[in-house]
């Protein structure tokens, strides 16, 4: 056998150190990626490092000690002089050893393990110095632009008629003069006169537009589109005003609450307990007993008063609305849908049959078209209109039953 020399043991010293080295970057490599485990290709090359590691660092305490024995160990290499070793030497990658024994042991079983360690990356934690730039990069445009809020559209929930003429003639039958009766033999029989007239209605125009230039329609084509669906919205907002409270002056809609003849119902007369939820009900009776015995299939209300009903309790606590809110359907009113919306006045609901009420005769469906205006085109302005023609049509106004004095909040 060969004199052991230290220059092999130093070689012996080299080579377990690269292997440490080459079992401490995959685990840094694996912490780099974002995964805190090995999959299996990782753990069997990991568990042969591990044995290569316990191989070289068995034959190195093996060379130490013979080299002890003859107590003849040659003199150090330029790089040990003077006491002085490497860099790398001095602050070696560590992991801890409780770790490197956990992740052996899980190597050995075949296991996944996860690495911990006491700096993100199993290192040394410093506080070095650094080059950025992170302050000077300017901020990301967000694709679209935050929109507005606005209700749902309440034309949804009603019934609607294409109309090809600005205007639509609807002919009723009003009333019935006689009735009919039990008859003897040879005796005339009753005369029945059913009497009609005629409800004309006129499309009611809605429109508005919109300038953008052609700078922010090049630079930011999102911003275009964004305002073009904002533009609708704009419209649905003053049709749902429109459709409730339209006064039917100065070329506005006649609204449901300026109908003539819609029948009424006033909840302060109402005294018993729990007033609002009576007077609810007491309004589906007087619309299904009224002359167009209508079954109600929509409530419009506002929020703060559907809010006010909806927190009513009796002497125990428990909601009218449903016995446990949290589960049951509180979108009803003694099994009437309910549509809250801002544009119905706080303090006040509609209660409708759709089906008997009459339509929403409709001219022209909401629709956009882009031109120019005046001095647009030398001021580089693209024009957006949009607009639509429709009317309310309430044919049977006994179908519809406005509730005055609900709670207000």
């Amino acid at each position: 056998m060969p004199t052991p020399t230290r220059e092999f043991l130093q070689r012996l010293e080299r080579q377990r150190d690269g292997v440490r080295a080459s079992a401490e970057g995959l685990l840094m490599e694996c912490r780099a990626q974002g995964r805190e485990e090995l999959n299996q290709g990782e753990l069997l090359r990991y568990k042969q490092m591990l044995s290569d590691l316990r191989g070289l660092e068995s034959h190195i305490q093996e060379y130490r000690s013979d080299l002890s024995r003859i107590g003849n160990l040659p003199a150090v290499g330029p790089e040990r002089r003077g006491g002085l070793s490497t860099a790398g030497r001095l602050a070696p990658l560590h992991f801890a050893d409780e770790e490197m024994r956990r992740l052996q042991t899980a190597a050995q079983r075949g296991e996944s393990c996860r690495i911990e360690s006491r700096s993100p990356f199993g290192m040394e934690q410093r506080d070095p110095g650094f080059s950025t730039a992170d302050g000077l990069l300017p901020a990301e445009l967000f694709p679209f632009p935050v929109e507005f809020v606005h209700e749902d559209r309440l034309l949804d929930k009603l019934p609607g008629y294409a109309i090809e003429a600005p205007s639509v003639t609807f002919i009723r039958h009003v009333s019935t003069t006689g009735a009919a009766a039990p008859v003897a033999e040879g005796v005339a029989k009753p005369e029945v006169v059913f009497n009609t007239n005629a409800l004309t209605a006129a499309a009611v125009k809605l429109a508005a537009h919109n300038g953008l230039s052609w700078e922010i329609i090049n630079d930011w084509p999102a911003f275009q589109s964004y305002a073009g669906t904002e533009l609708y919205r704009q419209i649905i907002d003053v049709e749902n005003s429109q459709l409730l409270s339209g006064s039917g002056t100065g070329g506005s809609m006649t609204g449901f609450y300026s109908t003539s003849g819609i029948l009424t119902f006033d909840a302060s007369t109402v005294t018993t307990t729990p007033g609002p939820w009576d007077s609810l009900e007491h309004a589906i009776a007087t619309l299904r007993t009224g002359p167009a015995l209508a079954v109600p299939n929509l409530l419009v209300l506002h929020p703060n008063t559907w809010s006010a009903i909806r927190r009513q309790t009796n002497t125990y606590g428990d909601y009218y609305v449903a016995s446990d809110p949290s589960t049951d359907q509180v979108g009803q009113a003694w099994g009437v849908p309910v549509v809250s919306t801002t544009a119905n006045p706080a303090g006040k609901g509609l209660l409708l049959d759709t089906s008997k009420f009459g339509y929403i005769a409709i001219r022209e469906s909401l629709s956009m078209r882009l031109g120019y205006s005046g001095t647009d085109l030398v001021q580089n302005i693209l024009r957006t209109v949009a607009e639509e023609r429709l009317v309310l049509c309430v044919t049977r106004p006994a179908a519809v039953l406005a509730i005055s004095n609900l709670p207000l909040s």
